[in-house]
């Protein structure tokens, strides 16, 4: 039934009991995805959710999903199998990590094609195949059919629970490609009056894609079988064995405690530690300007896993992008759009120079980049144009107003280069020697929108190279800002937390940012870096249940 509470009851579970057979602590793509798979084989699931709103992260993203060998991409006649995703997944990621990763890559991709079979005989969650391609296109196995995008979905299916997804920062009515197609980053109010009619209906049914589309299938095919749902209820310690196997879960709900208890197994999906100051300080090696995911990704379940004994890997790691500042339930968010990637726009280190082209896909992950001892060498970074830029980009204009000096203005190199702190002469000459490229169409140090097929597009659609030669200058930090970070509990390809030294915790289960991401900060596609991968970790960690005897 439902009902004005913060938890839905429902048959076999009574509501009066404190025992499930699984405890899922998280309510995003991966939680709701492990909470689905081990529903509908008949157990009895408690999904705990910290805030008053379900979907984390998940319901704030584009909710575009990279799964290799998918069936949407068989039904279209475009082929791809394991062993090309494999050698993709081998080739795009960074030099030396295929030697702990590469069984959790095949566990995933193995998986993939699997989850999204169970979430769609389960739910009412559909997807379309689109045509975006795996960003390195020169590499072995690279295709153009593992993006797949959210059909809408009305909130009125929830039936009370509709008012309790979380909303985005983005607006979410439109698709991934309605959005592309209407030119929203360039021209927003064309592009809003242009798709004034389909909006309208899409508002009159409550209808939602990216994001909340997923959140909306996946939480009423778990309503569906029966899943408890606990709201503004944190987790906040493990129970565990005498022999250290997890057998339920503190909680905090009103300023009281309680204790939940799974005969099976505890599955953490919490979320990131960005919001944790001391986290973010001790294992993130950079400054971060903004966040764009919920404040309440605290690092909780990495606190609770490494107290029963968890170790962690790849905490340096994290979806890393460059954001303007937005509001957000009342604090400073990132808004996640790319905005650096301008043809009259250029982004120097420290010493005022270049160090990459500024059309590269992982220019992100350039700015990381450090020495050998651990330094960062570009760091403070600024992205340098010019007025006509801001301009031609009105959500640049729009947002800046959140923070006040978040875009810098000069009116002149010499003044802009005082402004941010960078070398004078390096300055001007970075700028005069670019626009010597801008004028012959050719980039001489980076080989900007010519050395890929990536960039080649980019160029195409953006144009390459334009002087930036008209004041006002401007400039603003070129920082990582965090979508989330992807360090955490590292785990076997079965999805089992592990010790440190390689053995299982039993009972334990991590999908989503609190596992140690087996892509980490370089993933494989330019979109749906997360949620697909997170749903088919989610699966994993529910079909191991299954098979466990636990």
């Amino acid at each position: 039934m439902y009902g004005l509470t913060n938890v839905y009851f429902a048959d076999p579970v009574p509501p009066e009991s404190n025992v499930t057979d699984v405890i899922v602590v998280g309510s995003g793509a991966a939680a709701l995805t492990a909470a689905l798979t081990v529903a509908v084989a008949g157990k009895t699931v408690r999904i705990i959710e910290k805030t008053d709103m379900l979907g984390g992260t998940s319901a704030m993203s584009g909710g575009m999903t990279w799964l290799p060998v998918n069936h949407y991409a068989e039904r279209a006649g475009l082929s791809d199998s394991f062993a090309e995703a494999l050698a993709y997944m081998r080739a795009a990621s960074p030099k030396g990590w295929q030697e702990t990763e590469d069984d959790l890559w095949k566990s995933q991709i193995e998986n993939g094609p699997q989850m999204l079979k169970l979430v769609e005989a389960h739910s009412p969650l559909r997807f379309s195949l689109t045509q975006i391609p795996d960003p390195f296109e020169e590499c072995e196995g690279a295709k153009s059919s593992r993006i797949l995008a959210v059909e809408p979905l009305s909130k009125a299916i929830l039936g009370w629970w509709r008012s309790r997804v979380r909303r985005s920062t983005l607006p979410q009515r439109l698709t991934f490609q309605e959005t592309v197609d209407a030119k929203l980053d360039r021209h927003p109010i064309l592009g809003i009056l242009q798709s004034l009619p389909l909006l309208f209906r899409r508002w009159l049914s409550d209808s939602m894609a990216q994001g909340n589309g997923l959140i909306i299938g996946l939480l009423k095919g778990c309503l569906d079988q029966g899943c408890l749902i606990e709201l503004s209820t944190r987790a906040t310690k493990l129970k565990t064995d005498d022999a250290g196997g997890v057998t339920g879960v503190q909680v905090e709900r009103y300023g009281a405690l309680h204790t939940f208890e799974a005969r099976s197994a505890v599955v953490l999906a919490t979320g990131g530690f960005e919001w944790d100051p001391q986290m973010l300080a001790t294992y993130f090696p950079s400054e971060v300007d903004f966040k764009s995911s919920p404040s309440s990704n605290e690092g909780d379940g990495h606190k609770m896993a490494q107290a029963v004994g968890a170790t962690f890997a790849h905490m340096d790691q994290g979806n890393i992008v460059i954001q303007p500042p937005v509001n957000y339930e009342g604090e400073l968010h990132g808004l996640p759009l790319r905005i650096h990637a301008e043809p009259d726009a250029i982004i120097v280190d420290r010493y005022g120079r270049r160090f990459a082209s500024e059309y590269e896909f992982w220019v992100y992950d350039r700015i990381m980049d450090r020495n050998e001892a651990g330094e960062l060498i570009h760091q403070p970074a600024w992205v340098i144009s010019h007025w006509p830029m801001v301009k031609r980009t009105p959500l640049i204009r729009w947002y800046r107003r959140y923070k006040r000096d978040w875009l810098l203005k000069a009116s002149s190199i010499e003044e802009l280069a005082e402004r941010t702190g960078l070398p004078v002469q390096n300055l001007k000459d970075t700028v005069e020697r670019f626009n010597g490229f801008a004028r012959t169409r050719r980039d001489l140090d980076f080989e900007r929108g010519t050395s890929n097929t990536y960039e080649r597009k980019l160029a195409a659609n953006l144009g390459l190279m334009e002087e930036i030669d008209t004041p006002p200058y401007v400039a603003y930090r070129f920082r990582p800002s965090l979508l989330g970070t992807k360090g955490g509990v590292r785990t076997n390809a079965r999805g089992q937390a592990l010790r440190a030294d390689g053995t299982v915790i039993p009972g334990l289960y991590c999908a989503g940012n609190v596992m140690a991401s087996p892509t980490g900060a370089r993933t494989p596609s330019q979109v749906g870096t997360t949620i697909g991968p997170y749903m088919t970790w989610g699966f994993i960690c529910g079909q191991t249940i299954l098979q466990s005897n636990r």
